[in-house]
């Protein structure tokens, strides 16, 4: 197989995400002369990239890279970058690195689990590592470690559960998510209301982890 000529227009956006990965992870590095926020920021462009990646493979189609390479840049954009950004910031204890691997190994298993069972147009089979990496780079900035801790293991179960997340497919909210996206990672860049905006990406990501509950008790009540 020739790879460059296998490379799709979505897989473009996928290498991108993988490339924000890693200058998140170069960011929160201790040897980095750029704040932490930095990190954030870049996690964000890699989760705008990835929500692009996937809206252009449901138009135009995926080519035989598609499935791969998107779930290994999610493991770094998402799973790596934003555990790293998190011990790395608060100077961890041995109890916190396990609590990294931890929610590495959940991002990894989610992702396999992704690849290899059946896909439902409606649902995600447990949270996507997405949702987990914005809402764990977000938590930093909160400052408190012990709420990135906990955070971090709630993610982690969350991801590897069997609970039915809804996909977005409406254009409207998937250019509203984009537009918030790029709002709060503009502000923290420019160190602007840097909490309110983490607060903001919190807050989307606590509404998106009710929203199996909300379904169920809709779906009940009809």
């Amino acid at each position: 197989m020739n790879i460059l000529r296998s490379i799709r227009l979505p897989d473009l956006f996928t290498l991108l995400n993988v490339a924000f990965g890693f200058s998140a992870l170069l960011t929160a590095s201790r040897y980095s002369q750029i704040a932490p926020q930095a990190a954030v920021v870049f996690i964000l462009l890699a989760a705008m990239a990835d929500g692009l990646d996937g809206f252009l493979a449901r138009r135009l189609g995926s080519g035989p890279l598609g499935a791969s390479l998107d779930s290994l840049a999610d493991l770094v954009s998402f799973g790596a970058a934003p555990a790293f950004l998190a011990l790395q910031t608060f100077d961890p204890s041995p109890q916190a690195w396990l609590l990294g691997i931890f929610y590495l190994v959940c991002g990894t298993l989610r992702l396999a689990r992704f690849n290899t069972s059946q896909k439902s147009d409606q649902f995600f089979e447990g949270l996507p590592i997405p949702a987990a990496g914005i809402a764990l780079s977000a938590s930093v900035l909160l400052g408190s470690s012990t709420l990135t801790l906990l955070i971090m293991l709630a993610l982690s179960l969350a991801m590897v559960s069997s609970i039915s997340f809804p996909k977005i497919r409406d254009m409207r909210a998937f250019s509203i998510l984009g537009l918030v996206l790029l709002g709060a990672g503009s502000l923290i860049w420019l160190g602007i209301e840097t909490i309110y905006a983490a607060l903001l990406l919190m807050i989307i990501i606590m509404i998106y982890l009710a929203s199996p509950v909300v379904i169920s008790r809709l779906r009940k009540e009809r």
